[in-house]
């Protein structure tokens, strides 16, 4: 699993090819979609990456993507894990930067690249992140998650793999929040959603698993 990581983040913007994919190239995409990410052979992860959602059948598209991001979330959480437990997000990278997806729908992202949601509605783009295995937040908990991490929106989007939809609504906007299952901030929103959860164990505690510095 650690090298099929390595092998992902050489490969995070990948220059897809043009052109229908080839019979082999759709076999193994299949092999991709079939077969558990833990399970997968890592030398194989630059030709995956490297077909491109666009040049397939429309059957294979969308789970395409959504095991693209999968592969995107677990190298940004394999090098979170590496700077411990307390994160100094880069907040000035040009990667933690909101980016128009259609007219009124933005997303905020520093997982993966605008072109795997260029387009897409907010139901697509939800559906996708599901199948990568993306959990949706509630905003509400969003004040609290702050707090006990220390991170703003914005931290948790650069050092972590916080996704943000922001879409059009009425005069205002709203957001809807989405990390991937293994990101360590799940553990501190855990605290914010059930906030009795540990207080009588010493197994959970009370502290978040990770904590901003500036």
């Amino acid at each position: 699993m650690r090298k099929l990581i390595l092998t992902a983040a050489i490969f995070l913007f990948p220059l897809w090819a043009h052109g229908a994919a080839s019979k082999d190239q759709v076999k193994l995409v299949e092999y991709f979609l079939k077969t558990p990410t833990k399970n997968l052979n890592p030398d194989l992860v630059p030709a995956f990456l490297s077909v491109g959602s666009q040049n397939l059948p429309k059957k294979l598209r969308e789970k395409y993507t959504a095991k693209v991001m999968e592969l995107y979330s677990l190298r940004k959480t394999a090098e979170g894990k590496k700077e411990g437990f307390i994160r100094t997000p880069d907040d000035s990278s040009p990667q933690c930067r909101e980016f128009r997806v259609k007219k009124g729908l933005r997303m905020y992202s520093s997982v993966f690249p605008k072109d795997l949601v260029k387009g897409k509605s907010v139901p697509e783009i939800m559906r996708m992140l599901r199948l990568g295995h993306f959990a949706r937040l509630s905003g509400q908990y969003m004040p609290c998650l702050q707090k006990k991490t220390q991170c703003t929106e914005q931290d948790m989007v650069c050092g972590f793999t916080l996704n943000i939809l922001s879409a059009k609504k009425g005069k205002g906007r709203r957001n809807y929040y989405f990390i991937y299952e293994n990101d360590p901030l799940g553990v501190a929103y855990s605290l914010c959603e059930h906030p009795g959860i540990g207080k009588n164990t010493h197994f959970f505690g009370e502290k978040p698993s990770v904590l901003c510095s500036h």
